[in-house]
């Protein structure tokens, strides 16, 4: 792709995001590492092509705007990105059904988006192409960015879908 046909970011990364995990699942799929998949598999390849890209990437960031529990597991954005003046929040969810419960994503993404409201939150859903080709989501919450990126190699069929945040 020739500089003039990128997208304009964040687009571009985002993309390279959802191309980058179809073809790096089906790749471990192809090494029987089908017991190992989470969402976690999914952290170390979204890292690499973000940065790779020129962006600063914070994982388990804090969730500014959310009362935090003295005790326990803290409320966290899996990636807080930033590249110039370009600041957004990006949620993994890795799908096994068609109804996903995004909730506890939706107040992370809002409560970040709250906190600085010149940037931009993103839910990352995940996973076979038979459950993510009609997920639903909370309704009216996320709008999808871009296309769906499959990557069907016959017996491994695994895609990606990113939704931006619908900020009324």
């Amino acid at each position: 792709m020739k500089p003039s046909q990128y997208l304009a970011e964040p687009n571009d990364v985002l993309y390279r995001v959802k191309r980058g995990l179809s073809g790096y699942v089906s790749y471990l799929a192809a090494c029987e590492m089908n017991e190992a998949f989470s969402e976690y598999v999914l952290y170390e390849p979204i890292l690499r092509i973000l940065t790779a890209r020129g962006y600063s990437v914070s994982c388990e960031f804090q969730c500014p705007g959310l009362q935090q529990p003295v005790q326990g597991d803290h409320k966290r954005i899996d990636f807080e990105v930033r590249r110039g003046t370009l600041r957004f929040a990006l949620e993994v969810k890795w799908a096994r059904h068609h109804r996903i419960n995004v909730e506890n994503d939706y107040v992370k993404l809002m409560a970040f988006h709250h906190s600085d409201p010149s940037s931009r939150s993103f839910l990352c859903v995940f996973g076979v192409r038979s459950v993510i080709e009609h997920i639903q989501l909370l309704k009216g919450s996320f709008r999808e960015q871009g296309r769906p990126v499959f990557a069907d190699f016959g017996r491994t069929r695994y895609g990606c879908r990113i939704y931006e945040l619908n900020i009324a």
